[in-house]
């Protein structure tokens, strides 16, 4: 809400109408339950604090939608990745929600995907006739958030065509947002906001040293929870091994359009590259498989074929060992990732690391690419980093803490049902629960996590609940996206 007021009054020259897509596009999707829908109206956000600084006129009731005119489902889901409503690319739209909501990334059938997916399905056909309707009206300019889920993508591509679409995202604190006119998840575009953000280098050292020492307030505190500092695999001996930090490709397809590994179809094919290259040179590969992938739905392991690279000598670090990822990166002859903080992190430490394709920390300078088994090949025998390695992981550090435009009336409080607009509490519902539920817990002597400076401060019970998350799938990812 304080980013379409900022967007209004910025523009207080020109006619600005107001669109709600949430009532037209997103109140069907996945994102949203039942019960969050209601709470939405009740709460009443839009008309208590964007209708009043619009100068021009709410158009929402002029759209009419046709949800009886959805077409079905494709029997194969091969399919959805080059679906298109025209010029909008509903099918991506629709995999970019089920596998962030979901976290399935190799689909064995539809069921995985649950209900999710039929909602998503309508949502994006609802947003593509959305988009049809509102690009009659000739706008030049669209502002909106994300623009990259079912209930927003098709919207955005179609007005695309005719008008500058602008998305926007939380930018490196909770009253702050970062804008572009193309997909901001794009790693080129990322970069370009990186570059083009302030830059302080103390800041950016901060970043690292919190996450290297797996400090509270850092996420990462989280992801290495089960780790063990300074321990190695009994059978690795330093600088004799190459180390290859995996993604969570769920989240690829919840982001990317197109796959980004350079000439490789996924992570298993890099990794088998690696494991060739690293044979051939005297050493061998150890496979770091990212430790979020304890919280994911169990398909991922549907891209790899373990057997076949143990054959070649590599070693499997599997999410749930207890082995240190700092210990592994310090100790390797060279580090791979596809575009994973690890990377930046030991551009950061002076560790020679490459990407795999082309991802933000190449973009910036912070790192070379590879993109086939040559040149794997190359960098495993004279690995290096660019002589702009440390100051582009800086960068990066500080555009994570202070990237974006900010927005002075939004007070992000100690947790987010909290937050306040020009002094008015922006959720009045949750708000309410909220507070009852803080005063049964301060008769407890935990203490539960929230946000702080607008950082997300993690809590003892986070493990608890994010093994809920995993277990109940797109209902409870739902409930903290509407939260969001």
């Amino acid at each position: 809400m304080a980013v379409e007021r900022h967007i209004a009054r910025s523009h207080s020259e020109a006619q600005v109408d107001l669109l709600d897509l949430f009532v037209l596009t997103a109140a069907p999707s996945p994102h949203w339950r039942r019960r969050d829908v209601l709470t939405e109206r009740l709460n009443r956000k839009v008309a208590r604090f964007v209708r009043p600084l619009v100068n021009g006129r709410e158009i929402t009731g002029d759209i009419r939608l046709m949800s009886g005119a959805i077409p079905h489902l494709p029997d194969d889901l091969r399919q959805l990745r080059g679906y298109r409503t025209g010029s909008a690319r509903t099918g991506l739209a629709v995999l970019s929600s089920v596998t962030s909501l979901t976290t399935v990334q190799e689909p064995g059938s539809r069921s995985e995907y649950g209900g999710a997916l039929p909602r998503a399905w309508l949502s994006a056909h609802l947003a593509a006739q959305t988009g049809e309707a509102v690009r009659r009206f000739g706008y030049d300019e669209i502002y909106t958030f994300n623009g990259r889920a079912c209930y927003s993508r098709p919207f955005c591509d179609l007005l695309d065509q005719d008008s500058r679409v602008f998305r926007y995202e939380q930018g490196g604190s909770g009253n702050t947002f970062v804008m572009a006119d193309r997909s901001i998840h794009c790693p080129k575009v990322t970069a370009e906001l990186v570059r083009a953000s302030q830059f302080d280098a103390a800041t950016g050292e901060a970043f690292y040293r919190d996450r290297l020492r797996k400090a509270a307030v850092d996420p990462v505190n989280f992801y290495t929870s089960g780790q063990v500092d300074g321990l190695l695999p009994e059978n690795v001996a330093a600088g004799d091994f190459l180390a290859f930090f995996t993604s969570s490709s769920d989240e690829f397809a919840a982001v990317s359009d197109d796959v980004n590994f350079g000439e490789f179809a996924n992570q298993f094919e890099a990794a088998m590259a690696m494991a060739e290259v690293a044979r051939t040179a005297g050493r061998r590969l150890v496979l770091r498989l990212h430790p979020h992938l304890r919280y994911k739905h169990p398909s991922w392991v549907r891209e790899w074929d373990f057997e076949r690279l143990r054959q070649l000598g590599t070693m499997v670090v599997r999410p749930e060992d207890p082995y240190d990822s700092y210990a592994l990166a310090a100790a390797a002859h060279c580090v791979f990732t596809c575009g994973s903080t690890v990377g930046l992190e030991c551009s950061f430490r002076g560790i020679p690391n490459a990407d795999v394709g082309r991802w933000v920390g190449s973009y910036i300078g912070a790192m070379y690419a590879v993109t086939n088994p040559w040149e794997i090949a190359q960098f495993v025998a004279r690995p290096i980093l660019p002589p702009t390695a440390r100051e582009g992981a800086l960068r990066y550090g500080s555009y994570t803490r202070l990237a974006g435009t900010s927005l002075p009336e939004l007070d992000v409080g100690s947790h987010p049902y909290y937050a306040r607009i020009d002094g008015r509490i922006v959720d009045p519902v949750r708000c309410a629960l909220q507070r009852a539920r803080d005063a049964v817990r301060r008769s407890s002597v935990r203490e539960t996590g929230g946000m702080v400076g607008g950082k997300i401060v993690m809590d003892p019970t986070i493990e608890a609940r994010l093994r809920a998350i995993a277990d109940g799938g797109a209902s409870a990812q739902t409930h903290r996206e509407a939260a969001g």
